[in-house]
């Protein structure tokens, strides 16, 4: 029997986030965050593990 994911608690999506560094027009680099609602990572989207 599966079990309702702990990360999603059974939702299928999760919060996800990405850094990264970007150089801006003027040559500087600046730290860049960007978040998204996308597939759980742990259960691939399904809400259930095992």
């Amino acid at each position: 029997m599966a079990d309702t994911c702990p990360a999603c608690n059974g939702d299928r999506v999760t919060e996800h986030t990405e850094h990264s560094v970007e150089t801006d027009q003027n040559g500087q680099q600046r730290p860049v965050t960007r978040t998204w609602t996308g597939p759980c990572g742990t259960c691939n989207g399904t809400g259930t593990t095992g």
